[in-house]
């Protein structure tokens, strides 16, 4: 639906938001293409069980092969018994409305307050340390400026074979406290792919959060019928 977000990876979409972490296995993208977009949610989240613990036992059978002893029939028959059991599970999760839980958004569900502060502080760290990066390096520029018009006046005196001395403003201690700072502006440009993993990281770590709190909410809905319906027993 249009008015929902969307769970599925936006690296798959080919669209032009921001993407998602790079998947661990080149393949496991084919998990989700091979899927159709014009099934409900619930049904393409139980292909993609399914297609993942296919995908895990091909991985399994690729290393067992390596090793004495190992049967490719026995152990492609185990295969076939465990996915059938999965089959089962995955239409029991749907029955009970598990599924259906799992890709919508939770409603009358309060956010994580705590979490959310902490995403915010971490933005702000790093938006305060690209603002300290760029004026360090507009008060470097300045005192570079200074240096070279310094220098240009001494070649000057030089030449003229004056007898002026330096000024003794221009002979200040800063130089060297500018000397020990490190370059902010390189370290932002060597972290930045780092930074914004975090950022991408926070983010997925903030919806796991308000679906586990889904989760416990509708655990407790169900625990409180039942001792409901074990008091009227």
């Amino acid at each position: 639906q249009a008015k929902r977000r969307s769970w599925c990876r936006s690296s798959l979409k080919g669209t032009k938001r921001r993407k998602s972490l790079p998947p661990v296995h080149q393949d496991v993208t084919e998990l989700s293409k091979s899927i159709s977009l014009d099934l409900p949610e619930i049904d393409r989240l139980s292909l993609l069980l399914l297609s993942s613990f296919q995908f895990s036992a091909r991985k399994l059978e690729h290393v067992l092969k390596e090793t004495d002893g190992f049967s490719p029939e026995a152990f492609r028959a185990n295969v076939q018994s465990v996915s059938e059991d999965l089959k089962r599970y995955v239409q029991k999760l749907k029955r009970d409305g598990t599924l259906k839980s799992c890709v919508e958004d939770p409603k009358g569900t309060s956010l994580d307050s705590a979490l959310d502060e902490s995403v915010a502080q971490v933005k702000e760290y790093i938006a305060r340390f690209a603002a300290e990066g760029q004026a360090w390096d507009q008060l470097v520029l300045r005192y570079q400026e200074r240096a070279e018009e310094t220098s240009r006046r001494l070649e000057e005196c030089r030449r003229s074979r004056g007898r002026a001395e330096p000024l003794s403003s221009l002979q200040t201690s800063q130089a060297g406290v500018l000397g020990t700072k490190p370059d902010y502006q390189k370290i932002l440009e060597e972290q930045g792919e780092v930074l914004r993993c975090m950022e991408l990281v926070l983010d997925e770590l903030q919806q796991a959060a308000k679906v586990l709190q889904a989760f416990g909410e509708d655990s407790r809905q169900y625990l409180r019928r039942l001792s409901e319906q074990l008091g009227k027993r």
